[in-house]
């Protein structure tokens, strides 16, 4: 038996190496606490880098008994198989399994290959390169729309959402039906609102999820609603929290037919100067499922 040499064992500890956290990274065994929607998009935007990584590597060892063009075609096709493998590894674990992700881990190992290619002589630098660096930049587009979201969701403040705006969806979230339309004849909100029709579930509403966190310059939480049918409606308003106590405090209001406004006040709710807010939720309860009601205005108030 002959001894590994310390070169080939370097590059088997680093492939396995690399292998191990690739695993870990695609199958999301270390999650983020507190993270919003920048850093829920982040392991997608990891995908692409990472695995042109784990490409390279793959190349390192593929061209110790392939030629310069077969290192490229054999590299492709290991990196495609290990891709579809670790995304087919997430149904057996509970994750998530996307063709996104097996999209943005080819175009990371397009720009791996870009790389090796001119490396190897096999295209020209300026072309190589060029194209790895617009690659790579491809497979940050995951970030981009969250980034685009939390810039609106600043820019709108006090209020947390306008239904007017084509980010209005990436705020609000709901099992129940909802659908943008005009306000309803007698209320004094103008402009489109979210016409909500709640879901047969313990508490149907809408979820709007990770708003303005820091709420220490506000007092108070309005919100406005337009109630449809002809009887009252018991709406409750929920703020989730970090790093307080409590995982939420909430109020419930009983709203008449027609327009309802709620005010929440923060004095004594909750220590605004530690606790950050993740999503504020408003609900009802599912003996009032298929009922209609409308949501206008959720601002906070200074």
């Amino acid at each position: 038996m002959y001894p590994t040499p310390p070169g080939r064992l370097h590059l088997i500890v680093a492939l396995a190496a690399l292998v191990v956290l690739l695993f870990v990274q695609q199958q999301r065994l270390v999650e983020i606490p507190d993270s919003g929607r920048v850093l829920h998009a982040l392991p997608n935007a990891v995908h692409g880098p990472w695995f042109a990584i784990v490409s390279w590597v793959l190349a390192l060892v593929v061209r110790r008994w392939a030629g310069r063009g077969a290192t490229v075609v054999i590299t492709a096709v290991l990196a495609l198989g290990l891709a579809i493998g670790t995304e087919a590894m997430q149904k057996i674990t509970g994750g998530d399994a996307e063709w996104s992700d097996v999209f943005f881990d080819m175009v990371g190992m397009s720009a791996a290959l870009c790389v090796w290619s001119v490396r190897e002589k096999l295209i020209p630098k300026r072309v190589g390169m060029t194209a790895a660096t617009l690659l790579l930049l491809a497979t940050q587009w995951p970030l981009l729309h969250p980034l685009l979201v939390d810039r609106h969701r600043d820019s709108i403040a006090p209020d947390l959402v306008r239904f007017d705006s084509k980010f209005a969806r990436d705020l609000v979230a709901s099992s129940s039906v909802t659908d943008i339309v005009a306000a309803p004849d007698g209320w004094d909100i103008t402009g489109p609102v979210l016409q909500v029709t709640l879901a047969d579930e313990i508490w149907p509403g809408v979820h709007l999820d990770d708003p303005i966190a820091d709420w220490r310059r506000y007092s108070a939480l309005d919100v406005d609603v337009f109630v449809d049918g002809a009887t009252p409606l018991p709406i409750t308003i929920s703020v989730r929290l970090d790093h307080a106590p409590v995982d939420h405090v909430y109020r419930t209001f009983h709203c008449a037919p027609g327009p309802c406004h709620m005010t929440l006040r923060l004095a004594d709710l909750f220590e605004r100067d530690v606790a950050r807010v993740n999503a504020v939720v408003i609900y009802s309860r599912r003996a009032h499922a298929g009922r209609s009601v409308y949501l206008g205005r959720v601002a906070l108030r200074p």
